[in-house]
């Protein structure tokens, strides 16, 4: 059976976003993606870019657009849970070719069709210079303003439908953990090792992976993001493994430290106190504490043990449509934790010559958290 999102909940997003745009007096707001981060399109259209940007224009009032670049109209009716397409030539991609003779619309066409005076735009930390020049010439005197709050009201809570699909990535993602433990061996480069997650999770059932997964060994394991590289894995180092499934658009993550052959102590007792730390993270997250002191509750911890030296980031993120989301708790955060948030438990601690991560995904509840992974939580020496 497959899990996804039905189509009246797409409709309901609308509606929320429209009535926080009334309050914040938004006459127009521009959801916007790529194709690494497609996040917020797909929460309203369930339409992924390829190569080209694309946007959803929701009006304070009626009916939303997706727009699009040239090329990608028979791929976006096919899947496009919004019916209004337009296509933009700013939407095109990154070589600029010029569709010489195309009927695309301009700007000027869609603030005609969507009168706007106070745009949002939300994706706008990453919103192209030349794509808000245009509009800013097509708006006039209109205001522009940072929307991306408006935004992660509406999803910050998740529905019984988006849990499903985190569950389903989930478990298809210790799926693919399960294959690496099974066939990982000295001498596969990182990049063999992440083809291994890879296919065990296309075959589970996932749409694709949920972001670049990786495999980070001996002195590449320090790194808290990376790509897999062509280094071959040894025995006697940390190999940092990190793989997710993405389930009709929403991903989880599972990671975790393995040491092939011989393990000292030191880097046993380093492992121990970071899965003691997730461990701790996710009994710590539930309804009605701050995340500001679940952070300093389990940085308290690894400090008392003395690994303070080795925390680079709070211990938990947001998750859902993105990999890593809105919010992250830090020992600054001021948000509430609520039921049916939904968090990475992400412990990575890092010397200067070796690091690891513990990854799981967990939804928040009234006691303790649900947790959708923890398979082989413990430190893992083959």
């Amino acid at each position: 059976m497959t899990i996804e999102i039905p189509k009246s909940e797409f409709q309901e997003r609308i509606r929320k976003v429209q009535n926080i745009m009334k309050r914040e007096n938004l006459h127009s707001l521009l959801a916007f993606s790529h194709e690494a981060e497609p996040a917020y399109v797909r929460y309203f259209a369930d339409y992924w870019p390829s190569f080209e940007t694309t946007a959803v224009l929701i009006p304070v009032s009626g009916e939303p657009a997706l727009l699009i670049g040239p090329e990608s109209l028979t791929y976006a009716k096919s899947r496009s849970k919004i019916p209004k397409i337009m296509r933009l030539t700013d939407f095109r991609e990154s070589a600029q070719p010029e569709y010489p003779g195309a009927d695309l619309s301009t700007w000027e066409d869609v603030f005609s069709e969507f009168p706007t005076e106070r745009l949002g735009i939300a994706g706008f930390h990453m919103f192209p210079h030349t794509i808000y020049a245009g509009i800013e010439g097509a708006l006039g005197d209109g205001e522009i303003v940072d929307a991306d709050d408006v935004v992660r009201e509406v999803m910050l809570i998740k529905t019984p439908a988006e849990i499903a699909c985190l569950r389903e990535s989930a478990k298809i993602s210790e799926i693919g953990f399960k294959a690496v433990v099974e066939q990982i061996k000295p001498g596969m480069t990182e990049v063999q090792v992440v083809a291994i997650a890879t296919k065990a999770m296309l075959d589970a059932g996932a749409e694709a992976i949920g972001y670049p997964i990786w495999c980070c060994s001996g002195p590449n394991s320090i790194q808290a993001i990376s790509r897999p590289s062509l280094r071959k894995i040894q025995e006697g180092e940390f190999i940092h493994v990190q793989i997710g499934a993405k389930v009709s658009g929403y991903s989880t993550s599972i990671a975790r430290p393995i040491v092939l052959g011989r393990c000292t102590k030191e880097m046993r007792d380093f492992m121990q106190v970071g899965c003691d730390a997730e461990n701790l993270t996710i009994d710590s997250m539930r309804s009605g504490v701050r995340a500001s002191e679940v952070a300093k509750k389990v940085h308290g911890f690894i400090r008392d043990r003395g690994y303070g030296d080795t925390i680079l980031y709070g211990p938990a993120h947001g998750c859902g449509q993105m990999e890593c989301e809105y919010p992250f708790i830090e020992t600054s955060s001021d948000i509430v934790l609520q039921e049916n948030m939904t968090f990475h438990a992400d412990m990575f601690l890092a010397k200067p010559d070796m690091g690891f991560r513990f990854e799981d995904c967990i939804v928040i509840r009234q006691g303790p958290a649900e947790e959708l992974s923890n398979f082989r939580r413990e430190v893992i020496v083959i």
